[in-house]
């Protein structure tokens, strides 16, 4: 019979122990793969508290899991869909895994959501926000769609030449899509609109020009399209009414197919004929816009435009609209009284105030509050005093 010597005894029992470690972190390993999975199943099948309940079980029995950070954001994220209008609890929950895995690229993504959180109400806070993500994690792959973020915050709050900064920033990050570079690089187009309404130096306007001029050309129809039209937008403040109004009517056949961008440069065209003082082009102009609208009402056409308009934006701004009315995220969403109104300038200018009349009160109708209700109310005192009435 063979007996083991010490030694051989010792090697055995180290083996032995260095397997059944082995065999433990992979049971281990395998159970917490297996919580993960199971949490991740009952998340796409709709079952948020169960996956919950997973996700924290994962949490607890394995806390230096790889997985654990994750697990942390989904509850956020579960929260998000179960407590939408649960604000604090919602930025607690993202903070907590800022808190428990700080170096995790979690907690740069919990970072994220809590700026868009704070963006809601705080612009200030948000910017902080986005400029402390930014800076701890460049390479992130959130860094450029919160680089244009940043740039649509200093939008909000006026500060121009941040803003502009902020969009030129974006093509400058190593692997950013080519989608939001292109979003971007329009929006900083658009902010040199806004720096001429702000100063009227025409500079800003050309340099416009250049920067949607390069995206015209873009594969994206979204992006050639409000290139081609900020192009058009430019050039009609440059105070070339004629030029602008062709480009409009180009813009309105390149993109004869899509409702949006086509009514956008029908409208666009009407009102060059108008900055040109062609009053009787532009009231057929303004005509010819509301005429490619279904209804037979101008309330009617408001609504059909407005379907058209909603379309045309993301799944996000269409919630936002669809839950506070905000509208005013939709460009061009309220052109229907506007075109409306104007056509009734137009006919005013042309003395033939009955016409004119009849277009205002129909506005008054269709519209009895707002901005252009009071301009409408005003003009039709016009028409009347112009016929003499009382």
């Amino acid at each position: 019979m063979h007996t083991s010597t010490p030694r051989q005894l010792g090697l055995i029992l180290a083996v032995t122990t260095v397997l059944v470690i082995w065999c433990s972190a992979a049971v281990r390993a395998a159970d917490d793969a297996t919580l993960w999975e199971a949490a991740v199943a009952k998340v796409d099948a709709g079952d948020l508290a169960g996956a919950s309940s997973l996700f924290a079980q994962l949490i607890n029995d394995y806390p230096n899991s790889s997985n654990a950070p994750a697990a942390q954001l989904k509850l956020a994220y579960i929260k998000i869909r179960t407590s939408a209008d649960a604000t604090q609890e919602i930025m607690d929950a993202f903070s907590l895994v800022r808190t428990k895995y700080p170096s995790s690229t979690e907690a740069g993504e919990a970072l994220v959501r809590i700026g868009y959180l704070n963006s809601k109400s705080d612009a200030a806070k948000a910017i902080s926000d986005f400029s402390a993500f930014l800076t701890s994690y460049p390479s992130h792959d959130l860094a450029a769609e919160v680089q244009q973020s940043l740039g649509r915050l200093y939008v909000r709050t006026l500060e121009l030449d941040k803003a502009e900064a902020a969009f030129d920033q974006v093509a400058a990050i190593s692997g950013a899509p080519a989608d939001v570079v292109e979003e971007a690089a329009l929006q900083s187009g658009f902010v040199e609109i806004m720096k001429f309404y702000a100063s009227r130096d025409k500079l800003h306007l050309a340099r416009a020009i250049d920067a949607f001029s390069v995206l015209s050309s873009s594969s994206r129809v979204n992006v050639a399209a409000k290139a081609d039209l900020g192009v058009a937008e430019a050039t009609l403040l440059m105070g070339n009414p004629i030029e602008a109004r062709e480009k409009y009517k180009a813009i309105s056949r390149k993109y004869s197919g899509d409702l949006y961008f086509r009514g956008f440069a029908l409208y666009g065209v009407a009102l060059c004929s108008q900055h040109a003082r062609d009053a009787e082009r532009a009231a057929g102009d303004y005509s010819t816009f509301l005429s490619t609208l279904t209804g037979s009402t101008l309330k009617e056409k408001d609504d059909a435009w407005k379907a058209i308009a909603l379309g045309s934006v993301n799944a996000r701004a269409q919630a936002s609209v669809q839950k506070d009315g905000s509208w005013e995220r939709i460009p061009a969403s309220s052109i229907v009284p506007k075109a409306a109104y104007f056509k009734g300038e137009c006919l005013y200018t042309l003395a033939r105030y009955k016409e004119a009349k009849q277009q205002f009160e129909d506005v008054l109708s269709a519209f009895p509050s707002g901005e252009v209700a009071g301009q409408a109310q005003a003009a039709l005192l016009r028409c009347q005093m112009a016929k003499g009435e009382k």
